[in-house]
């Protein structure tokens, strides 16, 4: 089985080859047909026809349907239906302004966007690079994995192996760093956020003062930029391990994978009472950081890195792997099990259930049917539109899916 990293070694090797020689939107969704050919009853040989119309998949509430992608790892034309698109691992979707699905096409090293009858490319040319400023669509990213709404209005994108967080305007059509310079280290802490360096930020959220947090993902380290544009560091002591509950953020331990195989882990986003929620990947625990007191504590998982609990408290559960977590308008809470592939949640009074896909058995099947008897393989991360939707960046079948309020 082929993991991230592997997969991402194996793009740029072909890329080196060729150097040398709805928010709401009822998208219909079901497992895509990509065409077929017929035999011709006279002569025996096979000719083209056109491609087969998609299956419809009924967005009622609780189902899931897929909303864009083939299951094909790769990079098609610009333009095509959303179930005609290939993806390659995305990492995540995010709901823009505009109210369309912006997906993070993680190892195409793109931001795409998706309409009723089209998937578009808004930020990078899908080929490696160092992320410079400038035209959003002649930047060459490597491996994009979140996007935040900033209260501007634009897009906060982690820019994960650039080691730097980047301003898309849609408006302008332009990046900006903002940042972070792309060296993968530590430092900057009580200076302006543009002079700090971050190694691998995987994701930020917005408080509603519009602070911005950072998942510092190799620095083992949540930061914190104020509306002054001074960073701080607000959980973790830059060491990995679990410790902490209970006291100071700062002093506190998280562990999430560093090192040049990491995959991205410790997604964030703030609850409806302002405290800001933590996948702690690699601890298999969600914690809760009160920015008012900078306590924290787990609100979620035991520790061990398999799927139980089911029907029962939240922090007796076992979670395989997190990376993300979502909250609604309701206080329920999302979790991308990861290792699990399934999405696990908790509801107001702490107990967990399984939200979408079959806990321990990875795999694709169940469009239009109740989600949580469908299969998902290694999810990511989630996001939820102004209706409830449930996105699901079903990162190893590359595809997006949704879960109907």
């Amino acid at each position: 089985m082929l993991t991230l990293h592997k997969l991402a070694l194996h793009k740029l090797a072909l890329h080196k080859l060729a150097l040398f020689a709805a928010a709401a939107l009822a998208f219909p969704a079901c497992d895509p047909s990509t065409g077929d050919t017929d035999t011709d009853s006279d002569t025996g040989e096979e000719t083209d026809t056109e491609e087969a119309p998609l299956e419809p998949c009924d967005p009622a509430p609780g189902r899931i349907c897929t909303i864009v992608g083939t299951g094909i790892a790769g990079l098609g034309p610009e333009g095509n239906e959303p179930r005609r698109t290939d993806l390659y691992l995305p990492q995540d979707v995010t709901i823009g302004p505009d109210k369309l699905p912006y997906i993070l096409d993680w190892n195409n090293h793109r931001v795409r966007r998706v309409d009723a009858n089209a998937v578009h490319t808004v930020v990078g040319t899908g080929e490696l690079g160092d992320a410079p400023d400038g035209d959003a669509d002649l930047t060459n990213l490597n491996h994009p994995t979140h996007m935040s709404v900033s209260p501007r209005g634009t897009f906060i994108i982690s820019a994960w192996h650039n080691s730097k967080l980047m301003e898309f305007d849609p408006a302008a059509a332009t990046l900006t760093t903002i940042c972070g310079n792309g060296m993968r280290s530590f430092g900057g802490d009580g200076g302006p956020a543009a002079m700090a360096l971050l190694d691998l930020p995987t994701a930020t959220a917005f408080d509603a003062a519009g602070n911005m947090y950072i998942t510092d993902q190799a620095n083992q380290r949540i930061r914190m930029v104020d509306t002054m544009d001074i960073i701080t560091t607000v959980v973790g002591n830059g060491m990995p391990g679990f410790s902490g509950d209970e006291g100071p953020g700062i002093d506190a331990q998280i562990k999430l994978p560093g090192g040049q195989a990491a995959p991205p882990a410790g997604r964030i986003s703030m609850d409806n009472d302002g405290n800001l929620l933590i996948a702690d990947t690699s601890n298999n625990r969600i914690r809760k950081l009160d920015p008012v007191t900078g306590i924290i504590i787990t609100i979620a998982g035991n520790g061990d890195p398999t799927y139980g609990g089911d029907g029962g408290p939240a922090l007796a559960a076992s979670l395989s792997r997190p990376n993300d977590v979502e909250v609604d308008k309701d206080g329920n809470i999302y979790i991308a099990d990861t290792d699990n592939s399934c999405v696990r949640k908790i509801d107001g009074a702490g107990i967990i259930s399984t939200f979408a896909g079959t806990c321990g058995q990875p795999g694709y099947d169940g469009d239009g049917d109740a989600a949580n008897t469908a299969l998902l393989d290694r999810p990511y991360g989630l996001t939820l539109d102004a209706a409830g939707n449930v996105y699901v960046a079903d990162t190893h079948n590359h595809r997006v899916r949704i879960i109907y309020k």
